[in-house]
């Protein structure tokens, strides 16, 4: 037998209990992934560039989703739903974009498909959509 207190069906391990003021995990964490991820991309467009191995513009517009993340992030501690179901459908499209870098050989590639599924997973939990539907 075990002391540890049983996990009930509705401890799905979320942060909905933090404070109506402070922003969630979850959104954190996407607008980390989304900062980290364009920032990766950023270096790899000046790395392609300079050694001149690849076509920036491939890369460039492999990253086209991911760079449009960053005004959606800037505005994720002020905005409503609308920014949120935005963000989503870039992190989706960011995602398919990814799959056709596989192919190609260009970046993001499969780095790309678990950085924007991870945004998009974490966009759509409760306690993310409780955060932009809140009253302000």
């Amino acid at each position: 037998m075990t002391n540890a207190p049983a996990l009930n069906s509705h401890d799905d391990l979320d942060d909905e209990t933090s404070p109506s003021w402070l922003m969630p995990a979850t959104v954190r964490g996407a607008r980390l992934i989304a900062l980290v991820s364009s920032a990766v991309g950023v270096v790899l467009i000046v790395i392609g560039a300079a050694l001149g191995k690849q076509s920036p513009l491939g890369v460039v517009v492999g990253y086209l989703p991911t760079f449009a993340l960053i005004p959606l992030v800037v505005l994720f501690g002020r905005a409503g739903d609308r920014v949120r179901v935005a963000a989503v459908t870039l992190a989706v499209i960011g995602a398919l974009t990814s799959c056709t870098g596989i192919l190609t050989g260009l970046p993001p590639g499969a780095v790309g498909i678990v950085a924007s599924g991870a945004v998009a997973a974490l966009l759509l939990r409760p306690s993310a959509k409780a955060w932009f539907v809140r009253e302000r």
